[in-house]
């Protein structure tokens, strides 16, 4: 843990960092949209964005834990504590391949009667849409899977690398369109098919920088009950909001399909996609921020963590 102005250096190089990642994803994420749009047609667009929106209905369980993942493990890393360090890293991820496979049987049964049952669609692309939706369904598996590894990142506050990272992570996607204009296949299946592979590239690439570089990524078998208590305890107050979260926005989705179609939920997805860039905007500044104060907090530095906190309040009130 870095007090002082070692902290604070820390803090605003890693907001650079952020804030650059955030203008550059901004802009390709932006500008794929169009493309993207462009290259599928408003049809297949919308149907696109209405399938994943199914599969991401079920990741409230997950994203309740992406909060207590990196909570616990910058505590421990701010008290220095390796052995326990470790434990919480190998928890967090046990739980969260547990996570991964409960949203894979929600996708499988519960899922599939949406899109079978509720969603509307053009009775030609049946095929092509079931195709996708596997394909969305095991993308985000692996997306769960690599939230472990990303925490530990973030825990360590290597800022530069997660920057750089989502960064490549923008371009392959904004590459894969390209790539959609020259395949001679239907494009809504490929599309759905090289995002998997994108988020496979992506897992190995977290995976091999974590393992390279942070001891406590090395596996180890915790049998500690309560560790898994209070990860999953802490996890349960998000929960409620990150229910509520994904039901307004997939939710909403879902019933814009059901009255008017694939048509205005093309048109959703897009103004969706302005808005997270915007939103996402003062979420990279406390992503800088949230490190420190838990690691002051960790060492029992009251005086240092009130002073980031209200730093991050100056900047969130601009």
């Amino acid at each position: 843990y870095m007090q002082g102005q070692s902290g604070a250096s820390t803090i605003a190089r890693n907001t650079v960092f952020l804030y650059i990642r955030m203008l550059i994803l901004m802009v390709v994420s932006l500008y794929t949209s169009r493309v993207v749009l462009d290259t599928l047609g408003i049809e297949d667009f919308g149907i696109y964005n209405v399938v994943g929106g199914i599969v991401v209905l079920f990741t409230f369980i997950n994203n309740s834990m992406v909060t207590s993942t990196q909570r616990y493990l910058t505590y421990e890393i701010g008290r220095d504590n390796k052995e326990r360090t470790q434990q919480i890293f190998s928890i967090s991820l046990n739980l969260h391949i547990i996570i991964a496979t409960i949203i894979l049987i929600l996708s499988e049964t519960i899922g599939l009667w949406l899109l079978n049952s509720i969603i509307q669609y053009p009775p030609e692309r049946t095929v092509a849409i079931h195709v996708l939706y596997q394909f969305s369904v095991l993308t985000i598996f692996v997306k769960i899977i690599r939230t472990p590894f990303s925490a530990v990142i973030i825990s360590f506050e290597k800022m530069s690398f997660y920057a750089y990272l989502s960064v490549f992570e923008a371009l392959l996607q904004l590459g894969i369109v390209f790539v959609l204009s020259v395949i001679p296949y239907d494009r809504l299946i490929m599309y759905g098919v090289l995002l998997f592979i994108v988020a496979i590239i992506i897992d190995l690439c977290y995976y091999v920088y974590c393992i390279k570089n942070f001891d406590i990524c090395s596996y180890v078998s915790c049998k500690d009950v309560s560790l898994y208590k209070q990860l999953l305890s802490f996890s349960g107050w998000s929960l409620l909001g990150s229910m509520a979260n994904i039901g307004a926005n997939q939710g909403l989705s879902l019933m814009l399909n059901v009255f008017w179609g694939v048509t205005v939920n093309a048109a959703y997805a897009i103004a969706t996609q302005v808005n997270g860039a915007v939103s996402s905007f003062v979420s990279s500044f406390q992503t800088a921020f949230n490190p420190q104060i838990v690691k002051a907090y960790a060492v029992n530095d009251m005086k240092n963590s009130d002073i980031i906190i209200k730093n991050l309040f100056i900047i969130h009130s601009f």
